[in-house]
């Protein structure tokens, strides 16, 4: 009997997967081997037992549409989860193009296209008019896939990519503000830029849109590159495709461009191409979890991986397939996405924090063993069954990834051929790692949380139940250290872990994978516009073929937002997190005319969550200004300040008996409202309306402006320029206008 370790893993494969009158996971799992290996004209049993080991054990785990279709009996026989298609440049092929999404979203996949050949608005039309542009298109797309329910499920999920130097490029990019205007819900948006665009970045050039050949408008490339950089930072999207970097390693250069991607963006490929995914999962492939002689079973890894090889091979030629013109180039060309789940997990398991050197290290020798033993695996099939009809052996040798290959899996390609054109990718795994993986962590992504409450409903009425989710590998671990065992270092997560450290960990990994690698960067809470454009660089000189993020402080961050129209016609109590006995603090020394002050701002996971203010006349202890230190908590009212100036460490005990009564008491006020996550702005905005403003309170604004975010809109006092009408911002602590320039600080 397979053994569920919680309750909602169970569930969720139940609700679906468990689709065909199944009454077990092993039922499952049974017909599922027998489907695929049915494509297979000898050893079909061993195969088969070869297949139903690997699922069973939760070492290879078939992507969602497998779980869900590949049945000998199935009336849904479609086992790819995502498609691409071609777009042209007339309403015939417009048309054509729709009708081909809908036959896509009907058979339960997503579907990816470059919008790039569709004509920009007001250009001349053949038979007279003007056209209404690319995104106007695009909501018609949109609006059909909001329409047709995929495979009876779900809505289809889309993604559409459109140039850089495409006359339309402005409002691609600025069309969709997450929950501001909801704008093409059903689609993801990437910009395809490449090395030229950014060489006009870095050098401040002009950029030129153009359409065939027409120059419609020229800009500053700095202007573009900020303009796609902040509707990413506020929105979260578009997203990058770099189109040079992918088109780079691309194994059929001599036939095809990569010019496009499926909506989760692990894989880049052609037109009428497919996704045909599966991922071994490492978290059980570690020897002695937890121990200090814990370590990753390469031999073992090697045997899933080669099956992992037939078993998508395979699914080629027992999937049916939307469209006659992807049953055509797939098989031509046999591309697979046999990629890896549970890193953080694999990682925590090993006693190595995401994130660090040694994690880099190991992801990338984990990387490597994928696709080394992954293109072995494909010479040895096509010794057996023959390599894609369009081999081409010189060319392929030829291939800039192939060429990175050890030489003696070149020789073995020299001699065998190889069945597959591209083999490897990281996707996203969600469903799928949180049901058959246990909930471990998903894809190249670290543990999301160790723990937390989930509300699930039971089925009678309206009744509901909540039950606590676990992290596998923490799981595993409270299993043997018992429930009330610390927290190791190296159990890292989602909100721990440095931006550039994430990239350098993608970077790294994406060496040894011939496709792409679907990640989401979560931003640090207090992440600015500008350090945000720096990551974005960062992104692109480390060579990472897409980059998205999500900004925990954007406009689709949930409870943090105070601009819905709902949360402004009633009132959302909330209660504060609770305070750590310690929390990070910085220490803001204020010279007044009237008398000196000590403000100390407090942190908790990187937002602002106290104030202190002290007079500052402890003469005996000169304490620069910036100095960041600890506020530790005794009991009620008692805390103690520690910090270390030049090596020394030195402490102020119960700093609160420090405090004027009048001051203590608007500090604690001004503590209760960002606990509560009250917005700055209105604290400061309060701050200043005192028509007694004294000398307290202009110190607490002064120092709360520090934490305003660089284009952060004002939303309370005047929030418009006097002189232009436009929408003032903070920048540097003062209030702004970007387009007259007049400021506060001024």
């Amino acid at each position: 009997m397979y053994n569920w370790m919680q309750t909602i893993s169970e569930e969720i494969f139940r609700s679906k997967y468990m689709l065909h009158g199944e009454n077990s996971v092993e039922e499952v799992f049974e017909k599922i081997a027998d489907e695929i290996a049915s494509a297979e004209t000898s050893n079909r049993e061993k195969i088969k037992s070869d297949f139903y080991e690997s699922m069973i054990s939760g070492k290879l785990i078939p992507a969602g549409r497998i779980l869900a279709n590949a049945r000998p009996g199935s009336n849904m026989k479609n086992y790819n989860n995502c498609f691409t298609i071609d777009i042209e440049d007339s309403m015939e092929g417009i048309f054509d193009s729709l009708k081909e999404d809908a036959m896509i979203s009907k058979m339960g996949g997503g579907v990816g296209f470059d919008i790039s050949k569709l004509r920009p608005k007001n250009s001349n039309l053949s038979m007279g008019g003007e056209s209404s542009g690319v995104i106007s298109f695009l909501r018609i797309f949109d609006q059909s896939a909001k329409t047709i329910m995929t495979g009876g499920q779900r809505r289809s999920a889309h993604i559409a990519l459109l140039d850089i130097s495409h006359p339309d490029i402005e409002e691609f990019i600025t069309v969709k503000q997450g929950e501001n205007n909801k704008e093409l819900t059903q689609f993801n948006i990437s910009v395809k830029i490449s090395d030229e665009f950014i060489h006009a970045v870095e050098n401040d050039k002009d950029w030129d849109l153009v359409f065939q050949g027409k120059i419609y408008k020229t800009v500053k490339a700095r202007y573009l590159y900020d303009l796609l950089a902040k509707n990413s930072f506020i929105h979260n999207e578009p997203g990058i495709f770099n189109s040079d970097k992918i088109e780079k390693y691309n194994n059929g250069y001599w036939a095809f461009k990569l010019d496009r991607v499926n909506p989760c963006g692990e894989i880049v490929m052609p037109a009428y191409s497919l996704c045909c995914l599966s991922a071994v999962n490492l978290s059980k492939f570690i020897v002695n979890a937890f121990e200090d002689d814990a370590y990753f079973d390469y031999l073992e890894f090697e045997k899933y991986v080669k099956i992992g090889v037939r078993f998508l091979d395979n699914v080629l030629d027992k999937t049916d397939y939307p469209l006659e013109k992807i049953k055509l180039f797939s098989k031509k060309w046999r591309r697979i996405g046999l990629g890896f789940t549970g890193l953080g997990d694999a990682l925590a398991m090993m006693k190595i924090p995401y994130g660090s050197e040694k994690s880099i290290e190991t992801a990338g020798k984990i990387a490597k063993a994928l696709r080394d033993y992954s293109y072995s695996a494909s010479s040895d099939l096509a010794a057996e069954k023959g390599s894609f009809p369009e081999f081409d052996k010189d060319k392929f040798l030829e291939a800039e990834f192939v060429k990175l290959l050890p030489q003696d899996i070149r020789s073995k390609i020299t001699v065998n051929g190889i069945r597959n054109i591209q083999l490897n990718t990281v996707a996203p795994t969600g469903t799928i790692s949180l049901s058959v993986g246990q909930n471990c962590s998903s894809g190249i992504e670290p543990i999301f949380s160790l723990e937390y409450k989930r509300t699930i409903r039971t089925g009678v009425n309206d009744d509901t139940r909540t039950e606590n989710v676990y992290d596998y590998a923490w799981l595993l671990y409270k299993k043997k250290f018992g429930d009330n065992a610390d927290v190791p270092d190296y159990f890292t997560t989602t909100l721990n872990i440095d931006p550039y450290k994430s990239i350098d960990f993608q970077a790294e990994v994406q060496k040894y994978i011939d496709h792409s690698i679907s990640k989401t960067l979560n931003l640090p809470l207090k992440t600015t516009f500008e350090e945000y454009k720096q990551l974005y660089m960062y992104a692109y000189k480390k060579g990472v073929k897409g980059f998205t993020t999500f900004n925990p402080e954007g406009s689709m961050k949930g409870i943090l937002e105070y601009n819905d129209s709902a949360e402004k016609k009633n009132i959302v109590r909330r209660f504060a997190p609770e305070r750590p006995e310690s929390v990070e603090c910085e220490i803001h020394t204020i010279e007044n005319h009237v008398k000196n002050y000590i403000i100390i701002t407090g942190f908790f996971n990187g937002s602002l969550y106290e104030i202190f203010c002290i007079d500052d006349n402890l003469k005996e202890i000169s304490i620069p200004d910036g100095t960041k230190g600890t506020v530790k908590k005794i009991k009620s009212g008692h805390y103690n300040l520690l910090f270390s100036i030049n090596g020394k460490e030195c402490i102020i005990e119960n700093i609160t008996k420090q405090f004027d009564s009048p001051d203590a008491s608007l500090a604690r006020l001004v503590s209760m409202a960002l606990r509560h996550g009250t917005p700055i702005q209105f604290i400061i905005n309060q701050l200043n309306k005192d028509s007694n403003f004294v000398d307290f309170e202009r110190v607490v604004s002064r120092v709360l402006k520090k934490y305003l975010k660089d284009g952060e809109e004002v939303i309370s006092g005047k929030k418009l320029c006097e002189s232009c009408s436009a929408q003032l911002v903070f920048k540097d602590g003062c209030v702004v206008c970007p387009d007259c320039g007049w400021s506060t600080c001024a």
